[in-house]
């Protein structure tokens, strides 16, 4: 019954495969569901709550630990002045400097990041400032190590943007996102990551071919699962560490397999000074 089945299929296929040949015939339509794109970065908007505020200090341990790791890999030497561009509350910012990374910290976002700082930004004394999201306002090269941590999913020009971190970045330029295209991706995990305004999705392959394309070939581009308290977050333990356990384990044994499967994060590290002095430029 089923081979029945099945010949029948392929002989209606073949006969529109003939009647496209022919000009005839509708074409076949993926009837995908209408995506609804919110104001751009509005989830973002306004103060946090306690909770939100938690959530963001996890992550950004685990932000840094893979900017850590990448820069440690490429033995980067001496960092003084670090940037972050797109910082929000400068949770990410707080925990570079909690890290040893750099002397003098400073991090710009397009809502004034001074108005609603993480807990402890303040006393640490780091510089936060609002800026119109096209114009870094600091000079060519003015700072060691320039980043945009899960930055680049919610930019309209992405190039014009990673242009304007080239500038500024005088030895490392590092970027990070998420990697929400598998094929488990479906068009609500879309609009999910649509409403907190992920306008750009990516996978490791595309964010390469992103810099690139830019003029900014990655000197790696690595893969990061989340560390276990993001696993543990409002789940049990034991799910925490089942959950960690599959995916690690896939991502040990083929990161590029594994990426089509899970939602990881994937950085990118750019040197600067490399890109300079090779014939093309930035």
């Amino acid at each position: 019954m089923q081979h029945g089945k099945l010949q029948a299929a392929c002989r209606q296929g073949f006969a529109g495969f003939a009647m496209h040949d022919q000009g005839a015939g509708p074409i076949p339509s993926l009837n995908l569901p209408q995506l609804v794109a919110p104001a751009q970065n509005q989830h973002y908007e306004g103060s946090y709550g306690d909770a939100m505020l938690q959530w963001r200090g996890i992550s950004a341990v685990d932000k840094v630990a893979n900017m850590r790791a990448m820069l440690a890999a490429a033995g980067a030497g001496p960092i003084a002045h670090v940037l972050e561009v797109g910082c929000g509350t400068g949770a990410v910012l707080l925990e570079t400097k909690r890290a040893g990374i750099g002397a003098e910290h400073c991090g710009i976002d397009l809502a004034d990041p001074s108005a609603h700082p993480h807990p402890g930004v303040t006393e640490a004394g780091l510089a936060l400032a609002a800026y119109d999201g096209m114009t870094i306002p600091f000079g060519d090269a003015s700072h060691d190590l320039v980043y945009a941590s899960h930055v680049l999913e919610h930019v309209p020009d992405e190039r014009g943007f990673l242009a304007e971190l080239a500038r500024v970045a005088a030895k490392w330029l590092y970027i990070e996102v998420p990697c929400e295209i598998h094929f488990r991706t479906t068009m609500r995990d879309l609009q999910t990551t649509l409403n907190i305004g992920h306008i750009n999705a990516f996978t490791p392959e595309t964010l390469a071919l992103t810099l690139s394309s830019a003029g900014l070939p990655p000197r790696d581009v690595q893969i990061f699962d989340h560390s276990m308290e993001v696993h543990r977050w409002r789940t049990s333990a034991m799910k925490a560490r089942a959950k960690a356990m599959m995916r690690r384990g896939l991502l040990a044994a083929s990161p590029r397999l594994a990426s089509k499967i899970f939602t990881y994060h994937a950085g990118a590290l750019i040197d600067m000074e490399r890109i300079r002095q090779s014939p093309r430029g930035v």
